[in-house]
């Protein structure tokens, strides 16, 4: 008792016939509801009380000629994603995303090899959160390592290091005619200034400088994702100030904030892309470089609809357009967090404009360039030609003025008062951020898709020269024509054709093959779709079912892995002749292939399964059970074997709640080392009833967090038996 230094107390009961109480024990006699009270010996005004139900016990059902039957496997090891160990990742930090079945509840710190990971913080996606160790980058990769082959783990990865995509130089070019005439802006303003329907543009980068004179009266309430408060140079974490604070800053962030959209038309300094548009400034880069868990979450926060980031105040300001000018040398597949954070904010109706990066290189093994469901923008200098630092490939989308290093540069926005020019797909992808504010100020309906298939018509295309490559299509459909875009727009034309992929990203197993949904959007026409794939691996052949050419709105597409493990960008083109008209279209879809699972090792052996069928006799208003005593034994050898539990009663119980469990250490004890499993439906744990076949259960390794049989029982406050 709280308020006195004497803590003796009297037990009573109201009803002794039903519930008695000894010292605090309290024991059940007959079925009916009693009140125990502790009353304090050193004053009698001081009491507690709590009510008891006391249930009669179930009877246990008769006996029954039940049967159910399966069988119990091992769990294969599955195919790990793997790690590049020269892209740079922040060592000790990882980034995991749990099952659905995992209690999160007991994930505040996880073990592997020995090593113990402290939990950050929960990321904005559901079941991932981000962990922290005292590791140097080889212990990071071990533990990493062992954390994808957790049964509880859906993804692990590292928390890649993700850069400024700018080539760094000093600011000396205060004129921007070549590279807003390259894209016949100026003609495009005649049309449309952004001003019908201001729109909002999201700039995650290293944040921005809000006194600019030249972006007075554009900027919205923003963010600051940088987390770590050691180089942020502001002193802190998180906070809702986006300012560009960080030591020796070359003001990147504010240099692409200008270019999208900075005041035009006002006599002073430089011209934007749009000159209505509403810049959300978020910084999640400091010095020019930033996690990919900050990214991560700043893109679901900029997207907003209910996307919702754990410590920060909602976002009342959500982005139609984000532009990233950012980027790592990490193929998207071994990013599943940043394609997850892509996919959440395409749901919510963001357009993702991002960089294609400065390495010229394939653009697919660069973050989020390769990614999925966002425009990646290529770099053309003022000779029109692809920039000489500018990645390329299929993954390509469209390209934009860049400069170079040594040349004409991309003029903008700098420190408070400043301009300058800079280099790189960083200042390409603004310009198509803000054309694509341009045009959804025109058509605010403006869709992902639509503003990407117009975008792609109207853009001129570079031949094979002009892009320095075998062929022109690896500089996407080209250099952006602003003025034809806000043309087309202006006078859409009679027909058009859009194709979307579900899913577009898939990982498969050499061997395998998985189904895709072409979805199929016709405007103003009815006629059947040739549909064609381009990309896949070498000796597989994709199929159309109902094959093409399709009349309907959607086909499936089966696509095989093949034998050959890499990462392939398939193109599924689309084309239908109207009236001596062609009209096309076309969608992309990444597929990743991958050594099939591994068998176990020999040491995993089924041998000395015991199978449980524990009868659930009672669910409300407590879980009541008739515990399985006499389990059934495997004696067979390999990793599955059939069994068959005969005997059960079919009558006065809800049915049999079955698990597997091998002891590998031989102690006795449902614990790590160990094989277990439930039998589940949905994810959950089940009940079955007889007459039931093909319930099957599948061993997998024990965790600390895994929910076994004892774990279970005890919570129930049952024996484990």
């Amino acid at each position: 008792m709280s308020g006195t230094s004497n803590t003796a107390v009297t037990w009573s009961s109201s009803n002794p016939a039903v519930a008695s109480v000894n010292n605090g024990v309290v024991q059940g006699e007959l079925a009916g509801a009693a009140t125990i009270t502790a009353r304090s010996v050193a004053d009698s005004s001081k009491s507690a009380s709590v009510e008891v139900t006391v249930l009669e016990p179930p009877s246990p059902p008769p006996p029954g000629n039940g049967v159910i039957s399966g069988t119990v496997s091992i769990a294969l090891q599955t195919s790990l994603q793997s790690v590049d160990p020269s892209v740079p990742f922040v060592d000790g930090e990882l980034i995991v995303k749990f099952k659905p079945q995992v209690s999160l509840q007991s994930l505040s710190r996880l073990s592997v090899f020995g090593i113990e990971l402290q939990q950050v913080r929960p990321l904005g996606m559901e079941r991932t959160y981000l962990y922290r160790a005292n590791l140097n980058r080889a212990d990071t990769l071990t533990a990493l390592q062992a954390l994808q082959s957790r049964s509880d783990v859906e993804y692990a990865q590292p928390n890649y290091i993700l850069s400024a995509q700018a080539i760094p130089n000093d600011p000396q070019y205060t004129n921007q005619s070549w590279h807003y005439e390259a894209i016949n802006l100026p003609g495009a303003w005649d049309i449309e200034t952004g001003a019908s329907n201001p729109v909002t543009v999201a700039v995650i980068d290293g944040g921005v400088v809000a006194g600019h004179p030249d972006l007075a009266g554009r900027l919205l309430q923003g963010y600051d994702f940088y987390s770590s408060a050691a180089d942020s140079g502001d002193g802190d974490g998180r906070d809702p100030n986006p300012e560009d604070t960080s030591p020796g800053t070359d003001y990147h962030g504010n240099h692409v904030t200008g270019t999208v959209g900075a005041a035009t038309n006002n006599n002073l300094g430089v011209a934007g892309v749009s000159w209505g548009a509403k810049i959300l400034p978020i910084r999640a880069l400091s010095g020019g470089n930033g996690t990919l868990a900050d990214v991560a979450d700043a893109l679901r926060w900029a997207a907003g609809a209910g996307l919702t980031v754990s410590g920060v105040t909602a976002n009342t300001n959500p982005a139609s357009v984000i532009n990233m000018s950012l980027g790592g040398p990490v193929a998207c597949t071994n990013a599943p967090a940043l394609q997850q954070a892509i996919n959440e904010a395409n749901d919510a109706g963001a357009i993702i404009v991002v960089a294609a990066g400065n390495s010229n290189v394939d653009a697919s093994t660069f973050s989020p360039a390769g990614c999925s469901g966002v425009i990646t923008v290529g770099a053309t200098n003022a000779a029109g030609n692809r920039a000489s630092y500018s990645n390329y490939g299929t993954r390509i989308d469209l390209m934009a003025p860049g400069g170079e290093p040594a040349g004409q540069q991309v003029v903008s926005t700098l420190g408070s008062g400043q301009y300058g020019g800079k280099a790189g797909t960083s200042m390409a992808a603004p310009h198509v951020a803000g054309l694509l504010a341009l045009m959804k100020s025109k058509k605010p309906a403006l869709t992902a898709a639509e503003g990407l298939s117009i975008l792609k018509e109207t853009a001129r295309p570079l031949n094979a020269a002009q892009c320095n490559r075998p062929n022109g299509s690896e500089c996407g459909a080209g250099l952006i024509d602003a003025q034809a875009a806000l043309a087309r727009l202006n006078t859409p034309p009679p027909r058009s054709l859009v194709l979307s992929a579900s899913p577009n990203a898939l990982t498969l197993n050499t061997g395998a093959s998985a189904s895709v949904t072409i979805g199929i959007s016709r405007a103003n026409f009815s006629e059947p779709v040739a549909l064609s794939v381009s990309g896949q691996p070498s000796g597989t052949t994709p199929s159309f079912n109902p094959a093409s050419p399709v009349t309907g709105s959607s086909t499936t597409l089966t696509i095989p892995a093949g034998s050959t493990p890499g990462t392939y960008t398939l193109v599924v083109s689309g084309s239908a002749s109207v009236s001596g008209q062609t009209v096309q279209g076309e969608t992309r879809i990444t597929l990743t292939v991958v050594q099939p699972p591994t068998t176990p090792p020999p040491t995993q052996n089924i041998q000395g399964t015991r199978i449980y069928f524990d009868a659930v006799l009672r669910e409300t208003p407590t879980l009541s059970l008739l515990l399985d005593v006499n389990p059934v034994f495997i004696a067979q050898t390999g990793t599955q074997a059939p069994y068959n539990r005969n005997g059960l009663s079919t009558e006065g119980l809800l049915g049999y709640r079955i698990s597997a469990w091998k002891d590998v250490n031989d102690n006795g004890t449902q614990d790590v080392g160990d094989l277990f499993g439930w039998y589940r439906t949905g994810g959950n744990i089940a009940t079955v009833m007889p007459n039931a076949s093909n319930i099957n259960v599948v061993l997998e390794p024990v965790l600390s967090t895994t929910l076994t049989r004892e774990k279970w029982l005890k919570q129930l406050g049952y024996p484990a038996r």
